[in-house]
């Protein structure tokens, strides 16, 4: 059997060449209706093909590192699916971590051939260094000074004869997908063709995703994913690298246009959404489900969307990372009937049972490298740890990165075990809790406190928006300060700090915090605009820490 992710398309092509793949915006303009150019399966399947023959051709090799840096299209998914029909290894990263990160990350894993807008070959003419290996370059787009291919032209070379997926195993790396660098030096995760597969199919089976399914899709990548279960694929008219500058209005056009069933998005983005919906009295009945992730979402988000989707519809949120997903999911049902009322009595955030070919175990806190498992490591239901996973959707390495391998990989006989960073806990009845990031724990004289939990009592205010747990001191010492973001259009009155700090009443956090800093807007990670940047805010609360609200 093989286990090329690119074969997935030529089987939904040979069995639905009709069928709708992808539909992406032809122009953006705001006082005009989104256009839409489309491409069947068969469609898709031939583009990749012709790529796939065009790269052979210059000479691209199996296994050959091949970063693009393009933005999305209909091309970039059929260049993704023709480099996946040669066995050459797509680098995927994100842009909008910035130039002195992104420069580190093409310094990890030299590419040997590059696929990127002019303005990327215009730099590497300066900063040559990450790029000292390339044998291959192509423009999207005009080709000045630099030489090489255009896109164009590596398609019209393999026009005569289209090439088909070759045979790969499941441990044959298919691409490196770098980590937004959210929490930490971004790193290229090595995705092997096996763990895709399994992915594939247990997002499938866990969201009935699949042919004549139509699905919203506000992340790229993951569209990569929907493509290969066969989904029809609708790319919203918005700028996919900034998910918060995404227009409410485009994202329903997209949904209502195509009557979509299903829509993905970072919970920014569906904050934003909702909230417009029920401005405009707009309803969304097509939408079955809708999915987000990236950061926990607020329960007062699920019940909003109770107000814009049909009866019945779901909202779910996948919990995972670019190391290995799905872990666990939770819907809006499960929310709102029980874990929310946990949730804002410190217990942290449920995200649910664990998805198929998932183990996942809650090991004892640590921040040391630790080679090999021992069964001294696990802990009990109830108590919290560092999570970690097993299973064949889990990375296991780093590309180039022994150091990081060193503190996030570890080993049980044979199985590699992933330590994602995150806390968490087993309840009783087995579902997965998140407590926040290991490195956004507070050491206090008290012990460790986990900063989601606490968070959790406090997001209830009605003026709140979001807010984030810090510690201000030395480590073992540190004092809980609470930063908080307020509500667009709320003001923080007399008398607020203390209804806010009451909450804690009655729930084990009661009495931890006794200063509170307001904040106009947290800084968020680049990729889902989402995720706190705690890090950040720790500096920013230090600096203030002798001050009151």
């Amino acid at each position: 059997m093989s286990f090329n992710a690119a074969s997935l398309i030529e089987r939904h092509a040979a069995e639905r060449p009709d069928a709708p793949a992808l539909a992406f915006p032809s122009r953006s303009a705001p006082t005009q209706a989104t256009t839409w150019d489309r491409w069947t399966y068969a469609e898709l399947d031939l583009a990749a093909s012709e790529y796939a023959a065009g790269f052979r051709a210059m000479g691209v090799r199996p296994g050959e590192r091949t970063l693009l840096l393009i933005k999305p299209s209909l091309d970039f998914f059929a260049v993704v699916f023709g480099l996946l029909k040669i066995d050459a290894t797509p680098v995927i990263l994100d842009p909008r971590m910035g130039f002195k990160a992104v420069h580190g990350c093409i310094g990890q894993i030299r590419p040997q051939a590059l696929v990127a807008i002019p303005p990327v070959h215009a730099v590497r003419q300066v900063f040559r260094g990450p790029f000292s290996e390339l044998e291959h370059v192509v423009t999207d787009g005009a080709r000045w000074f630099w030489g090489g291919s255009t896109l164009a032209q590596v398609r019209a070379a393999g026009a005569a004869a289209p090439a088909r997926a070759v045979d790969v195993a499941a441990d044959d790396q298919a691409a490196i997908i770098f980590t937004s660098g959210s929490t930490g030096p971004a790193k290229g995760v090595s995705l092997r063709y096996g763990a895709f597969w399994t992915g594939v199919h247990a997002i499938r089976e866990l969201y009935d995703l699949g042919p004549g399914t139509t699905i919203v899709e506000c992340f790229a990548p993951f569209a990569l994913y929907d493509l290969a279960m066969g989904s029809s694929v609708i790319l919203p008219d918005m700028d996919l690298s900034a998910p918060a500058t995404a227009s409410p209005a485009r994202v329903v056009d997209a949904i209502t246009a195509h009557q979509a069933d299903t829509a993905f998005a970072s919970p920014i983005v569906w904050v934003n959404t909702v909230r417009w919906c029920q401005a405009q009295g707009v309803q969304l009945p097509t939408l079955r489900q809708v999915l987000s992730a990236g950061a926990p979402i607020p329960a007062d988000l699920h019940r909003r969307f109770r107000q814009v989707l049909a009866p019945g519809a779901q909202v779910h949120t996948p919990y995972g990372c670019t190391e290995g997903m799905p872990v666990a999911t939770i819907a809006s049902d499960a929310v709102l009937a029980e874990t929310q009322a946990l949730t804002a009595s410190g217990a942290g955030t449920c995200v649910g049972y664990l998805a198929p070919q998932m183990e996942v175990r809650v090991m004892r806190i640590t921040d040391d490298a630790l080679p090999e498992w021992t069964d001294d490591l696990r802990l009990p239901a109830g108590d919290i740890g560092e999570v970690v996973l097993c299973g064949d959707v889990v990375s296991r390495e780093y590309v180039e990165r022994p150091d990081a391998n060193a503190v996030s990989k570890l080993r049980d006989g044979e199985l590699v075990l992933h330590r994602m960073g995150d806390l968490g806990y087993f309840d009783e009845q087995g579902r997965l809790w998140f407590c926040g990031r290991k490195a956004h724990r507070l050491e206090t004289a008290s012990g460790m406190v986990p900063a989601v939990p606490v968070e959790g009592v406090f997001n209830e205010h009605p003026k709140v928006r979001r807010t984030a747990l810090v510690g201000v001191g030395a480590s073992g010492a540190e004092r809980p300060v609470l930063i908080v973001q307020l509500e667009p259009g709320q003001t923080w009155e007399p008398g607020d700090e203390a209804a806010l700090l009451a909450l804690a009443t009655g729930t084990r956090w009661e009495g931890l915090v006794t200063q509170v800093m307001l904040h106009p807007s947290f800084p968020v990670d680049p990729r889902h605009n989402s995720k706190i940047r705690r890090e950040e805010l720790k500096v920013w609360a230090s600096s203030r820490a002798g001050g009151s609200s």
